[in-house]
């Protein structure tokens, strides 16, 4: 029968590798948020994202938010689908400093239905990417951001 001690260097080893593996993991995964969510272009992140893939206008997921958003700092968002399958839902406004404003991993067994709420910095389109079946579908809607009851835009 082992001893106690060799019992728990045993267990101990096995617990130090799953850290260090899931610390790497946990680095790379750190840096591809940085790169994603960091304050830069819309047109050079969304390009990270969409790399060469051709994206599809659809209609087949839905994007709600208001037309007129009194507050840009908590504007109300919804997103919607009747398609299983979805793997990732990327939401976008263009005009922010980070143009990235969510990203949803998802299993693919369910339609998503997700609520949230978004700080946009002026008016602008708010552009919503969903993988489906390894296709790009796309959807966005314009929003009008009141600052002290005047339009920006």
């Amino acid at each position: 029968m082992p001893s106690a001690r060799r019992l728990f260097l045993q267990h101990s080893g096995i617990l130090i590798t799953g850290v260090l593996l899931a610390g790497k993991s946990a680095i790379a995964f750190a840096e591809r948020l940085a790169k994603h969510f960091a304050a830069d272009e819309f047109a050079t992140i969304y390009t990270q994202i969409i790399g060469q893939r051709p994206v599809i206008n659809s209609d087949k997921i839905n994007l709600i938010l208001p037309e007129i958003a009194e507050d840009g700092a908590v504007v109300p968002v919804s997103i919607a689908s009747e398609l299983d399958g979805i793997e990732k839902l990327y939401l976008f406004a263009d005009k922010n400093p980070t143009p990235l404003l969510a990203e949803f991993e998802l299993t693919p067994l369910i339609a998503p239905f997700l609520t949230a709420r978004i700080k946009l910095a002026e008016s602008c389109n708010v552009i919503l990417l969903a993988e489906h079946n390894g296709e790009l579908l796309r959807t966005s809607s314009w929003v009008n951001v009141m600052r002290g009851g005047c339009g920006t835009g």
